[in-house]
């Protein structure tokens, strides 16, 4: 709903009104609608409307402005010298942009009335049939409908009137809030003419129907709308100020003055183009235009910067616009603003640069310190120092016994020389420190500094010119590994005229102490650590490690640059194909490139598919993040290989794709083919055939299915990484920094192959379970994490393998265990096949009874209606499978599959793996939920052609990324690191 007192056409409402309107007209009513008639009368006619009434005229008005000063506040009066429909005098206490309305308009006509439509004709009597006593008659006719009644015109509007302002010269200022209404009224809209009745149906009867009754006319009023009303104007009288011999005087205009910036300056107080904390900003050549149409008030009026977070103004001080613009004229400020710019709450890290707005306003004295809207000056402002660190390029991670080179760049931005020998004589100078955990002694030594501190002084620098500056660092032999070392970089700029200084930018560079890569071919899995990470996270770590008795490796992507080896170039990822891979998830500063990474940014796509594919569990040991969401994506969805091989259809891509070896381990490169199908239909139609099949046949492999970029009518099916491949995270336990428990054990573990654990486990059994000694609590822990990582994982095969499966089943069960549950048949294949005794037995029973669970026969269709059934087939292949491994390791097997099937049937006593993972390891249920993440992604995806182009466009993005990666870290590693790190080679 409008608001009473908006003024249209502006963003203020007004305050006082004052008001010599004409009255609306009235609208013409509607006429009625007349009545239908009886059996075969006519409808009666619809009555006429009534006519609408024109809008008044509005009354002259002659309105004079005067002021009151009032307890130091000034009060506009308005006196009315002519009649008008509010008081005669009128007062008011104006804020803010208050306005004041003057209005004579002319009222709106008003609307034509509708004229009542005629009434329908009645329906014709209906006649008699014939019989043995009479004849038949024929139906009566239908009556005819009523005429319609007559609309009416619209009123028209009415005219508006003369306003006169009358105000002294002195006051002209009060002309500000004024604003003035004289537009004609609005015409009435034309009613409508009443339509005829429609006629009468007509009766049946023995000898036929009647005829239809006539349809009546509609009303034949010429209608037109009201026409608007004349608008009125308005004139200015301006009593100028006179004297008995000149006389009394008088000007006239038609619209107030109006004030116009045209243009201004703003510049920085040493003139060096650069706008920096301390000194003055000023506002100058303010260029003022009257585009109104009569002189600028009597008095000057001040112009003042508005102060904000980083200006301060002084108070007292202002610009003025000089007095009696003539209209059209433009005028140029002499005076000038300034305001003082406020210092950053403290240094930064990087170079200063704050964008803000620098802005000043007119306001009128004598009304209250009014702003004036018409006119007002803002422009965008860059704050920043004449001098910068932009460029600084260190090694994040180096060894023992180097000789790093810290490598920065210094610019003046300015258009003025910096320095002590220059013409403004303003210091420049760098420190460069280190923090007091150093020690000189067994850490590092500065070279050419005082203990831990040198200060560097830069004589001279040229306008626009760059400067390079290093710093060498020598790491003793004897300094502690995985340690973090802290150097400042501080540099300092002298006030103009002035000998003190101001820190204008603290840079700091963090160091990590490392130690290189031992490469051991017996390891079991490879830690991957970055220059962030502590040294209570790794021996967290080796404590955990140690309980298992693995071997390991570690490498530091921070201290080589990425996974290359300085030996020969080579991708050390490739030594650990079918091994466990667990990375520190964290992200870290990488050779200063922009942005952060992390250790699987590294990685390239191709490898890490390849990894997976060969059976690498990969594991991130630390918080979730966009980073790793990205890279499991890019390697869970390749948009690298081949280009696709075409079939017929989708039945020849599912045989194409199996003789294409999909099924063999270790498949580097992504399988493609593509069909162009010969019905009709659109690609989402075949794409979801293509998936729903896919689905059916390759139950535990994905894929990517999309159009070609070429010919859109072609279905794409591009292999991605099988579902049973692992990409894993832990995170840490809540408020837990640094360190390791019982959940990172098991999912550590879970980055195992599982054949490996499997060996594992029978090995430990021997040492522990047979009353061996043991060291601490995490040795009784590992044969539990073990056991309980490997039901987990083959109880999350089963159920993958059976996700929506179809029936009829239409997969042969005859190589099952090879094809599709390579973990069941890794952990089969694995176990020793020496005879079990009773601890070994005891574990077996307890790994069986978990996978015959999770294959157990549940619902009318599995119980009764076996044949056909996914779940039946696997479980009959299961249950030989585990029948065959106790009967061959046991002298009971028989007996004991009977007793491990009842224990897995019976709900009450089973218990889940959830729960035994929360009891044993002392997990809390929360936790296990939140904080370890088993799986990245979803099964089978459907792109559309931009999808497609999108996931390709990143692919790109990221090789890029990675290329340029690299080149900066081997630039640092070859030209500021001395010697280059090298790797140790352990037979």
């Amino acid at each position: 709903m409008e608001r009473q007192n908006y003024f249209p056409g502006t963003d203020s409402l007004y305050h006082g009104l004052v008001d010599a309107s004409g009255v609306d007209g009235h609208h013409g009513s509607n006429g009625m609608i007349g009545m239908p008639g009886g059996s075969g009368s006519p409808g009666s006619p619809g009555t006429n409307a009534t006519p609408a009434t024109h809008g008044g005229n509005a009354r002259e008005m002659r309105v004079k402005l005067s002021r009151r000063v009032y307890h130091d506040a000034t009060r506009i009066e308005a006196h009315c010298l002519t009649p008008s429909n509010t008081p005669s005098k009128q007062e008011w206490l104006l804020s803010a942009q208050d306005m004041i309305l003057l209005q004579a308009k002319g009222g709106n006509g008003g609307n034509g009335g509708h004229g009542g439509s005629g009434g329908d004709g009645g329906r014709g009597m209906d006649g008699v049939s014939s019989n043995e006593y009479q004849s038949g008659t024929r139906g009566g006719s239908g009556g005819a409908g009523g005429n319609g009644g007559n609309g009416t015109s619209g009123g028209n509007g009415g005219s508006g009137a003369y306003i006169e302002i009358e105000v002294e010269e002195d006051d002209m200022d009060l002309l500000v809030p004024i604003h003035w209404d004289v537009r004609g009224g609005i015409g009435g809209n034309a009613g409508s003419n009443g339509r005829g009745g429609v006629g009468g149906r007509p009766g049946r009867g023995g000898k036929g129907s009647g005829s239809y009754g006539i349809d009546g006319y509609s009303g034949t009023a010429i209608l037109t709308a009201g026409q608007y009303g004349q608008p009125g104007n308005a004139r200015i009288q301006v009593h100028m100020n006179s004297t008995r011999e000149l006389g009394a005087r008088h000007n006239f205009y038609l619209s107030r003055y109006f004030f116009t910036l045209v243009d201004f300056d703003v510049v920085d107080e040493n003139e060096d183009g650069i706008f920096e904390p301390g000194e003055h900003i000023y506002v100058q050549n303010i260029r003022i235009q009257n585009t109104g149409g009569m002189p600028t008030p009597s008095q000057p009026i001040p112009i003042h910067i508005v102060a904000s977070a980083w200006f301060e103004i002084y108070e007292g001080e202002a610009a003025f616009i000089p007095p009696g613009i003539p209209e059209g004229a433009t005028v140029t400020i002499k005076d000038r603003l300034r305001a003082k710019i406020k210092y950053p709450p403290e240094p930064w890290g990087r170079p200063f640069r704050e964008k803000t707005q620098i802005e000043f306003h007119a306001a009128l004295p004598g009304l209250n310190g009014r702003i004036v809207r018409d006119f007002a000056g803002k422009r965008d402002v860059i704050l920043s120092y004449p001098i910068s660190i932009e460029t600084t390029r260190w090694a994040n991670s180096v060894l023992p016994n180097t000789k790093m080179t810290m490598v920065w760049v210094v610019t003046n931005k300015s258009t003025r020389a910096l320095g002590r020998s220059s013409e403004q004589a303003r210091g420049v100078e760098y420190l460069f420190r280190g923090n007091t955990a150093l020690t000189i002694d067994t850490d590092l030594t500065v070279t050419d500094a005082v203990g831990l501190e040198r200060l560097v002084e830069i004589d001279y620098l040229g306008p626009g010119d760059t400067r390079t500056y290093t710093q060498e660092v020598v790491v003793h032999n004897s300094a502690e590994t995985y340690k973090h070392h802290n150097f400042d970089l501080v540099l300092y700029l002298g006030r103009p005229r002035s000998a003190q200084k101001d820190v204008v930018q603290v840079g700091n560079i963090k160091v990590q102490i490392a130690s290189p890569y031992t490469y051991q071919p017996g390891a079991s899995f490879l830690l991957v650590v970055n220059c962030e990470t502590t040294k209570q996270q790794v021996q967290s770590q080796h404590q955990l490690f140690a309980g298992i008795g693995a071997n390991y490796d570690v490498w530091n992507v921070s201290l080589y640059g990425g996974y290359n080896r300085p030996t020969d170039g080579a991708n050390i990822l490739n030594d650990y194909f079918g091994k466990g891979l667990c990375l520190f998830g964290e992200d870290f500063d990488f050779f200063q490139q922009n942005g952060r990474r992390n250790a699987a940014d590294m990685i390239p796509s191709e490898l890490g598919f390849t990894l997976a594919n060969h059976g690498t569990n990969i594991l991130f040991i630390g918080s979730p993040s966009q980073s790793i969401d990205a890279w499991a994506k890019a390697v869970t969805f390749p948009q690298f290989g081949s280009d696709p091989v075409p079939f017929k259809n989708k039945k020849e891509v599912v045989v194409g794709l199996r003789a294409a070896g999909l099924h063999n381990p270790g498949s580097s490169v992504p399988i493609s083919a593509s069909r162009v199908s010969k019905t009709k239909g659109t690609f989402e139609k075949r794409a979801t055939k293509t998936k729903k099949l896919l689905k059916t046949k390759f139950p535990l492999e994905r894929f990517q299915i999309y159009p070609g970029l070429q010919d859109q009518n072609i279905v794409i099916v591009r292999q991605s990484l099988p579902v049973a491949s692992r990409i894993m995270i832990c995170s840490s336990p809540p408020g837990s920094v640094g360190t390791l428990d019982n959940l990172h054990l098991i999912s550590i573990l879970s980055s195992l192959p599982i054949a490996s654990r499997t060996k594992m486990l029978s090995d430990i059994l021997v040492v522990i379970l047979k009353g061996g000694t043991t060291t601490s609590v995490t040795d009784l822990l590992v044969p539990q994490a073990l056991k309980l990582s490997i039901i987990h994982e083959l109880e999350l095969e089963f159920a993958r393998y059976l996700h929506e499966a179809p029936w009829p089943h239409r997969i042969s069960t005859v190589n099952t265990a090879n094809v599709h549950l390579k973990s069941f048949h890794a952990f089969i294949g694995a176990w020793p096949w020496e005879a079990l005794d009773a601890e070994g037995v005891k574990l077996i029973e307890e790994v069986f009874v978990h996978v015959l669970h999770a294959v157990r026969l549940s619902g009318f269709g599995e119980h009764v209606i076996r044949f056909g059934f996914r779940k039946t087939n696997l479980r009959n292949y299961v249950v030989a499978k585990l029948k065959d491994f106790l009967t061959a390791r046991t002298s009971n097997g028989v007996e004991l599959m009977k007793k491990l099937t009842a224990e897995a049937g019976n709900d009450k006593s089973f218990v889940q793996t959830s729960n035994k993972l929360t009891s044993n390891l002392h997990i809390p249920a929360a936790e296990l939920a939140s904080r370890w993440s088993d799986s990245f992604h979803e099964g089978n995806k459907v792109l559309n052609l931009e999808e497609a182009a999108t996931c390709r466009a990143e692919y790109v993005a990221r090789v890029s990324r990675l290329n340029t990666d690299n080149a900066a870290a081997q630039y640092v590693l070859r030209e500021l690191v001395s010697p280059y790190p090298q790797v140790i080679i352990r037979s």
